[in-house]
């Protein structure tokens, strides 16, 4: 029990004993006005005095809050004298006043729980009745009736006894109830500080769905606060394309589930999640622990990537149509130089041969010069025709580099 439950009920004792004296002296008073009780002026003026005595103290105390009185020695004693006082004016041996040690006892107990001081203040409460009716018998000069008060004795310290032990019990299961208390918030503490350094958003909700517990990487995630995060519903931040329902029931018949959302934060920007949730049982309820992790940045990337790949196919099909029409025109180079080349060719080797003609020296020189010109169009013709068939070899033997596709990046 905390301290400010073990203070609440003293006072609460002391209210509602405040009541019970101004109603009993009220009875008693009209009683006494009526003949039923008798009894001389001068003790209803004594026990007047002092009831109205102790409630002004009690009032006093209420009022200036100064509730530390009540825990003090004097309000024991005040306390004490007042049934001792009242037990003397209504004769301890012949009265049933001595029925006020029970509920004394009873209120001393709010505010000591020790077994050895409540029968400490049995032993003083029975002490006192004995000497109440000594007092009685050496003032009045009567012989009471021992058996009677004997009982009577016996009643205060068995009634005393039970309420120590009964005090004592309790005390003690209020000491161990603390020190569950502590130790559980010492788990929430150590739990809370867990879930705050994790760098994943957790959320933590009930059968219902609502969330219960959240980190504060959650609360940064979704853009509200812890306080105003627990309570709420996680579905108010998912985007409902229509299975949720139908997630959320797969969810509790397997106690897990992994699956890729999207969450909504509060100033509604979308976060694409991959979100693992998993049962466990809480003071016989339910609860589900979510783990989300933003996976945008990777979606995005892989968007990025595919249309990439998408450009990359279409520049290298315009590559291979761009190799197909060099292919075709260079063959068509190759055939409509050649045959014209050719026939330049023969006429050249027909004059060098002088077929058509005898030549001189200069004539022969420069034949041989156009016949050399010639020969060297040709291999520059052969040269081009090799190189692309052998860049064709190599694309043909290589496909893949002309189908090479950008691999996204492990995230």
């Amino acid at each position: 029990m905390s301290d400010n439950t073990r203070s609440e009920l003293p006072l609460t004792i002391e209210r509602m004993a405040l009541g019970m004296r101004y109603a009993t002296y009220f009875v008693v008073m009209f009683l006494a006005g009526i003949g039923f009780i008798k009894s001389n002026v001068q003790d209803i003026v004594t026990i007047s005095a002092w009831v109205l005595l102790h409630q002004a103290f009690v009032h006093f105390v209420f009022w200036s809050g100064r509730h530390s009185l009540f825990f003090t020695r004097f309000n024991f004693v005040i306390n004490f004298l007042e049934v001792f006082l009242v037990l003397i004016l209504t004769g301890p041996d012949t009265s049933a006043a001595y029925f006020l040690y029970f509920p004394f006892l009873i209120g001393f107990s709010a505010y000591e729980r020790r077994y050895r001081r409540v029968m400490a203040v049995t032993i003083l409460c029975a002490v006192s009745f004995a000497v109440a009716v000594a007092y009685e018998g050496i003032m009045e000069s009567v012989a009471g009736v021992y058996g009677e008060i004997i009982i009577k004795v016996l009643y205060v310290l068995f009634a005393g006894w039970l309420v120590a032990v009964l005090s004592d019990r309790l005390r003690k299961a209020e000491e161990a109830l603390a020190g569950q208390a502590a130790s559980l918030a010492s788990s929430e503490a150590m739990l809370r500080t867990i879930l705050n350094s994790a760098g994943d958003p957790i959320l933590v909700y009930d059968d219902n769905e609502f969330i219960a517990e959240a980190n504060a990487r959650a609360s940064e995630f979704l853009r509200v606060p812890r306080e105003k995060l627990v309570g709420q519903r996680i579905r108010a931040f998912l985007f409902d394309d229509g299975t949720l329902s139908h997630k959320f029931a797969n969810l509790r018949v397997r106690g897990e589930m992994q699956s890729e959302e999207v969450f909504v934060s509060a100033d509604g920007e979308e976060r694409v999640v991959e979100v693992v949730s998993r049962s466990f049982i809480r003071a016989h309820a339910r609860y589900y622990v979510a783990i989300i992790r933003d996976v945008t940045d990777r979606k995005n990337l892989q968007e990025a990537t595919r249309l990439a790949n998408v450009q990359l196919e279409r520049l290298n099909s315009e590559l291979r149509q761009v190799g197909k029409l060099k292919t075709g025109f260079l063959t068509s180079i190759s055939q409509n130089m050649r045959s014209p080349l050719s026939a330049v060719s023969g006429y050249l080797e027909m004059l060098l041969e002088e077929d058509l003609g005898e030549i001189n020296a200069d004539q022969r020189k420069a034949l041989q010069t156009c016949r050399r010109g010639l020969l060297r169009v040709f291999k520059l013709i052969d040269e081009a025709l090799d190189l692309h068939r052998l860049e064709t070899k190599r694309s043909t033997l290589a496909p893949a580099r002309e189908h090479t596709e950008v691999e996204p990046p492990d995230v």
